[in-house]
C-alpha cells in the first residue's frame, strides 16, 4: 500500500491561487502595449468573442480546483463539467457535481451529485465519446475510476422515463491525494493518472488496472506537488509537475519528463539541449537534486513558481507559469521535442498588442492536427482572456475578452479545441468567504467563439 499524503497542504494552495496580479502594460522585451478597457465596442473588436454561462451557485471559493487537471470535455455533442458545491473543514465532506449540456454550454443538468472526501473529479473522453471520471477519497486512501456509457447518457437526455445511467467503477488502491492529473492513450487503449501521493496508475480504457507504481520520491529540498500529464499525436506521455519546500510554504521549482512507451520507462532532455537525454530511474527525485529537466530559473527558487499548464503537441512541449518575483513574471515556455531545447522562454509579460494575461492559472488549448495553432487562456485584470498563436508560440496575438469582469479564481478548461474549433472551460467567480466552508462563490462555464484564419 502506497503510503497516504495530508491534503491539508491544499488550503495554502488554494488560497495561493487566489491571489491575482496586475503588472501592468509591458511585453516580454519592457515595450508599452495598449490597455484594453472593458467597453464593448473594443472588446467587440476583437476576432473571438467569450460567452459565459452561470453553471451554479452558491458554491465554495475553490469549487473548480485547480488548472492543472481538466474538468470540462467536449464528445459526442455532449459538454461535461465537474466541480465541488460544498466542504467541511475536515475535507472528508465536499458535495461535487458532473453537469452536462447538449446545446453547446448555454444550459446545464445535473448527472450526478454525491457527498466524499475528494476534489473536483477529472474527466477525460474516449474517441468513442465514453466519458472516463477520477476522483478519490481522502480517507479510504484509494481514486475511483467511474466510466460512462454515452450511449446510455443521451437515452437518459432524450427521454425522461429512460433509467438515470450509473457508472462502472474501479478502484485505484492508494491513488488517492489533493492534486491528480489524468489522460487517455487512444492508440494504447489505456489511461493514467498521476497522483501528488508520488504514485503512477495505469488502467485499461475497460476499467483494467494494469499497475500502480511509486514515479516520484521527495528530494532534500521539496516534494511533489500539482502533477500535469499532456499526451501528443506520437503517443509521447509528458509529465511536468511543481514542487513544494519542505517545512514551508513555497512552491519551489517545476519540473518535465517523457515516456515514449506508455509509462514502461522516462528519460529526461539534458540541459544543453542538443538531443542527449538520459534513462529516469525510479523513483525520480522530485526537485532540483533529481535528474528531470528544470523549467524554472535559477533566481526563482526562493520565490512561488507555479505551473498553470503544460501542453505537448507533435513537435514542440509548451508551459505556462507564473513567478512570484518583484514585480512578479509570467512566463510562457517551449521546449524543442527533436532537442529537448528551451527555444522560447518569453517573460515578464505574456500578451497580445493589448491583452495581458497575468495570474496563477490558466490553460493552452489546441486542435491536435494543427500544431502551429496554439490558444492560452488566462486573467486580464479580472476579464477572462485569450491570445492566439499561429506559429506554435513563436508569437502571439490578441484572440478575446470577456465583456465582464469577475473575481477569476482557477481557469481551466479542454486541452483540445472542439468540433466547431472553440475553446471552452470553466472558472470560479471567486467572493472572499468568511470561513474555509462559507459558500458565496459561482461556477462558469465559457466558451470562446473561433473566428476564421
Amino acid at each position: 500500500m502506497f503510503k497516504r499524503h495530508s491534503i491539508f497542504p491544499l488550503i495554502a494552495a488554494v488560497w495561493l491561487s487566489l491571489v491575482v496580479f496586475n503588472l501592468g502594460p509591458t511585453t516580454a522585451n519592457g515595450d508599452e502595449v495598449g490597455a484594453l478597457g472593458g467597453d464593448a465596442q473594443t472588446v467587440a473588436s476583437l476576432p473571438g468573442r467569450v460567452r459565459v454561462t452561470m453553471v451554479d451557485h452558491p458554491v465554495i471559493h475553490y469549487a473548480t480546483f485547480q488548472s492543472h487537471n481538466q474538468k470540462v470535455v467536449e464528445a459526442g455533442g455532449l459538454i461535461f463539467l465537474s466541480h465541488i458545491r460544498s466542504r467541511n473543514d475536515a475535507y472528508t465532506d465536499q458535495c461535487w457535481r458532473l453537469s452536462i449540456s447538449r446545446d453547446g454550454g448555454s444550459s446545464f443538468v445535473t448527472l450526478v451529485e454525491q457527498t466524499g472526501a475528494t476534489n473536483p473529479p477529472v474527466l477525460e473522453c474516449d474517441r468513442r465519446g465514453n466519458l472516463y471520471l477520477v476522483r478519490v477519497d481522502f480517507v479510504g486512501g484509494d481514486a475511483y475510476l467511474d466510466r460512462w456509457d454515452v450511449t446510455k447518457i443521451k437515452l437518459w437526455l432524450e427521454s425522461q422515463q429512460a433509467t438515470r445511467p450509473t457508472p462502472q467503477t474501479t478502484r485505484i488502491p492508494g491513488g488517492a491525494a489533493g492534486k491528480y492529473a489524468a489522460v487517455i492513450d487512444p492508440s494504447r487503449d489505456q489511461l493514467y493518472f498521476f497522483s501528488h501521493n508520488n504514485t503512477f496508475h495505469r488502467l485499461r480504457l475497460d476499467g483494467t488496472l494494469i499497475d500502480s507504481r511509486q514515479l516520484m520520491v521527495s528530494g532534500p529540498n521539496g516534494l511533489l506537488q500539482y502533477p500535469h500529464l499532456s499526451l501528443n499525436q506520437q503517443g509521447q506521455l509528458h509529465l511536468a509537475w511543481t514542487t513544494q519546500k519542505h517545512g514551508e510554504y513555497m512552491y519551489r521549482d517545476i519540473h518535465y519528463a517523457i515516456s515514449e512507451d506508455g509509462g514502461d520507462s522516462f528519460f529526461t532532455w539534458l540541459p544543453a539541449g542538443d538531443g542527449g537525454r538520459a534513462k529516469l530511474e525510479l523513483p525520480i527525485v522530485a526537485d532540483e537534486t533529481g535528474p528531470a529537466l528544470r523549467v524554472t530559473l535559477d533566481d526563482e527558487f526562493e520565490v512561488h513558481t507555479w505551473l498553470a499548464s503544460g501542453l505537448a503537441t507533435t513537435e514542440h512541449w509548451h508551459g505556462f507559469y507564473q513567478a512570484q518575483t518583484t514585480p512578479p513574471r509570467q512566463h510562457y515556455v517551449r521546449y524543442d521535442l527533436k532537442t529537448g531545447a528551451k527555444q522560447i522562454d518569453r517573460y515578464p509579460k505574456v500578451s497580445g498588442q493589448c491583452l495581458n494575461l497575468s495570474g496563477l492559472d490558466g490553460f493552452f488549448a489546441h486542435n491536435p492536427s494543427d500544431p502551429q495553432r496554439l490558444f492560452v487562456i488566462g486573467n486580464d485584470s479580472g476579464h477572462l482572456a485569450c491570445l492566439v498563436s499561429d506559429d506554435a508560440g513563436a508569437t502571439w496575438r490578441d484572440y478575446a475578452r470577456s465583456e465582464q469582469s469577475f473575481g477569476l479564481y482557477s481557469i481551466g478548461g479542454y486541452r483540445q479545441t472542439t468540433e466547431d474549433g472553440e475553446v471552452i472551460g470553466s472558472f470560479t467567480d471567486h467572493q472572499t468567504p468568511e470561513g474555509i466552508s462559507d459558500r458565496k462563490s459561482k461556477v462558469y462555464f465559457f466558451r470562446i467563439e473561433a473566428a476564421d484564419r
